[in-house]
This record gives C-alpha cells, structure tokens and sequence, in this order.
C-alpha cells in the first residue's frame, strides 16, 4: 500500500499540480465557463425549434395537427443562434485574452479589445466588400484562441514596460489616464498582428483561419473525433477522483480545448437540420460524458445509490452508514450533484489527510470502471445508429432520462439507453457493494 501511495504522489500529484497551474489552459478553461449561459440558451432554443416548433419533431409532430403553420414559429426564435453559437469566436478571443491579462494583474477589458481588433484583423479577406460570417462561430474557435493567448500574453508583458507608458497628469480622469498607459502597447500588438496577417497572406491567400483549419483544427479534430479520445480523458479524470483530486476539472481544459468547436459545430447543425441525426462529431467529451458517463454525477454515482439502496434491504446488512449517506445523496444525484455520496461515504478524499484508497478501497474500483463502460456504451450505439448523439447542452444539473432525450433533439431512443446503461452501471456496482458490506461483517 506505501509503494501504490508513493506512485500516486509522485506522478498524479505533480501532473494534476502542474496543470492547474498554466495559465494558458485556465484562461481557456474559465472562458468556455464564462460563456456557458450562452451556449446553454443557444441549445436551449435549438431545442424548442427541434422538439416543439418542428412539424416533424418528437412533440412538434402532435402540435402540427392543431398549428397547421406551426414550423412558421420558429422564425420567432431562430436569431437567437445568431447572437450566441453563431458568434462564438468573438467571446471566447475576448475572455482568453481578458483572463490571461488578469492573470498577469493588468487591465482585462483592455486585453480583450485589443484581442477582439486582432482577430478581425486576422479575418479572412472580405468578399463582394463584406466579412463573411463563415469564421465567427465554430471554424474560428482555434484562431480565436490563439489569438486571446497570444495577444493576453503580450498584452500583460508590454502594459508593465515603463517605456511603453504614456502618463498623464493627477487632474486627468482616471480612465482617461489609463486608455493613454495602454495605447502604445496596443498599436505595437495591432500593427505586429497585421504584419503577421499580411504574411501568412503571402503563404494562404484566404487568411489565418483557413490556414489553421488545414495543419491543426482538422487534425485536432480527426483526433478528437474518435470514442476512444473521451474514454483515455475519463479514465485519466477518474484516476485523479480517486485520489481526492478534482478529476474531470482537472482534464477540462484538455476537452474543452479539443471539442469547443466541435461542440459548437454539433450545435450549429441540429439548428439547420432539425435533429442531431448525422452530427459531424458524434463522439465529443460532451456527447459521451454528459448522457453515458455522468449519471448523477462524475463516475455515475446514482447507480452506486441505487445499489446501496437495493441491498440495504437486504438481510445481513451492516452498513448502516452507506444507507444514511444514500439517502441523503439521492435527491442531490438525481441533478447531477455528487459530492454528498463521493464525500460521505467516502470514496475520495482530500489525499493530504490520507490516501483514499486505505479508506474505501473497494469501491474506488467500480468508480473508475463504471463510466468508462457506460461511455463505451454509449458510443457503439451511436455508431450503429440505435441511439442519436446528444449534442445540445440542455444544462448539467438536468436528470436523466430527460436530459438524455432534450440533447438528443427529443430523442426516446436516447433515453431509454441511458436507461439501460445506468442498469448496468447498477449491476456494475453492485458486487462491490455487497463486497464492502461483507468486509465490515467480518470486522
């Protein structure tokens, strides 16, 4: 047991340490957060058009015989994609660049301009005299990242030279005073990036973003693409759980950097499909982990309740204790939230008090295994075409099966799968409850 606890500390410590720690990827991180509420409602009305408002929708098709006119109404919230999923791009090059500076302690909102203006000027070349739209939502995300990093980065480093400040008088009004203290540092960054601009012109005449899209985005996304990629992430995320640290928080700049515009690019097609049947990405972080591999909660700890739950009717039970804490996580599990159950029995805890695994080492194992089997799961009933993806985020703390079946654009094949892959997440647990119980039998 020392030899397994020396493993953990010396390479999971370090690595989950290390890469909580880069600001890059927290600044990624926290803007994916930041825009969440916009990506919620974009799904959300994605959703009504599809479900609802569609006459060959799950309920749509039912209305249709009332509201003869009833695929009409979607005109009413179709814009809203414009404003949110349409534009993603633009937000998230202005958070990175607004969160790296505050990383550094220099003035956000400054950065995020600055990073907003580079990326235009990075935009592809206008047509018949105006912008296209093509670059501002999902095939843009990879450009706009890089840009809010490296425009955040230099940024923070060149507001902090001396040199590069114009200083006004104590009598200037205070904002007044600090556009002046940003201005040379923000034409070097502007100019410096159209250089740039005009350079990659001379290798792809179509701008950054197509030249991006041909050596990493599609790459990237051949590579995230795959089930397996979002299986290797949760098996990676369960492992650091095990130890008390914050897995799936801890890979989330990993996912979110690698399916932000695949997630997007979900989204934008069942808006103009009206179904998430032939998304380009069925097998995201997203589409596996939130329906297959979340089932009350990061390692599908409703199933480990249910489990509980069944054989503390059972004769011959002794943990009272798991019974309580069951208990007491059921409703919070039913929405997603887990922590009561993780904590109390305890299946982690925080490694600098003691190893998890001296404390509940039976359990831990069906914790990393349960959701890498529902994911896989998952996926090859997507790939067979028994099951549509679920694309739309229609919100995390949403329950199953109902979650199942709005993110699948009002799918019931899509929740009765979920259905039955927390059947087997159950009989997953199961054993191993039964195990710990008799353990404490024998003590």
């Amino acid at each position: 047991m020392q030899a397994l606890n020396s493993f953990f500390e010396r390479y999971f410590m370090p690595f989950a340490t290390k890469l909580n720690s880069i600001k890059g990827l927290i600044a990624i991180r926290d803007a994916f957060v930041q825009i969440f509420p916009l990506t919620f409602v974009g799904s959300i009305v994605v959703c009504i058009n599809v479900v609802l408002l569609s006459s060959s929708g799950f309920i749509g098709q039912f209305l249709v015989k009332i509201i003869p006119d009833l695929d009409d109404f979607q005109a009413v919230l179709s814009p809203v994609s414009n404003g949110t999923i349409n534009l993603m791009a633009v937000f998230i090059v202005f958070l990175i660049a607004r969160n790296m500076a505050k990383q550094y302690e220099v003035d956000g909102l400054k950065a995020g301009l600055t990073a907003l203006a580079s990326f235009f000027v990075l935009y592809p070349p206008k047509v018949d005299g105006m912008l296209t739209e093509s670059y501002l939502g999902a095939n843009g995300i990879f450009v706009a990242i890089i840009t809010g990093l490296l425009v955040g980065y230099g940024f923070s480093k060149l507001t902090k030279i001396d040199k590069l400040q114009i200083k006004m008088p104590d009598q200037v009004p205070p904002e007044v005073s600090k556009s002046f203290m940003i201005a040379i540092p923000t034409a070097i960054i502007i100019i410096l990036i159209s250089v740039i601009a005009y350079c990659i012109s001379l290798i792809e005449p179509q701008g950054l973003n197509v030249l991006v899209y041909a050596i990493l985005q599609a790459p990237i996304q051949s590579l995230g693409a795959t089930p397996f990629t979002p299986m290797i992430l949760i098996f990676m995320a369960m492992i650091l759980w095990s130890v008390g640290i914050h897995g799936t928080f801890t890979v989330s700049p990993i996912y979110i950097t690698l399916y932000a515009s695949m997630n997007i690019a979900n989204i934008s097609y069942a808006a103009q499909a009206g179904t998430t049947a032939g998304s380009p990405y069925p097998y995201t972080w997203f589409a596996l982990f939130e329906n297959y591999g979340c089932i009350g909660g990061t390692g599908n700890t409703l199933a480990l309740i249910v489990a509980i739950l069944i054989l503390s009717r059972k004769k011959g039970w002794k943990r009272a204790d798991y019974t309580k804490t069951a208990k007491i996580g059921l409703i919070p599990g039913l929405f997603c939230i887990n922590e009561p159950i993780i904590f109390g029995l305890p299946i982690v805890l925080n490694p600098i008090l003691v190893i998890p695994f001296i404390l509940n080492p039976i359990l831990v194992i069906p914790f990393i295994l349960s959701p890498i089997v529902s994911m896989g799961l998952g996926a090859l009933m997507i790939s067979t075409g028994l099951v549509l993806p679920g694309t739309l985020d229609v919100g995390w703390t949403t329950p199953q099966p109902i979650k199942a079946f709005l993110s699948a654009s009002g799918s019931w094949e899509t929740a009765i799968s979920v259905c039955f892959v927390f059947i087997i997440c159950v009989l997953i647990y199961l054993p191993f409850v039964a195990l710990a119980n008799k353990q404490q039998t024998n003590q």
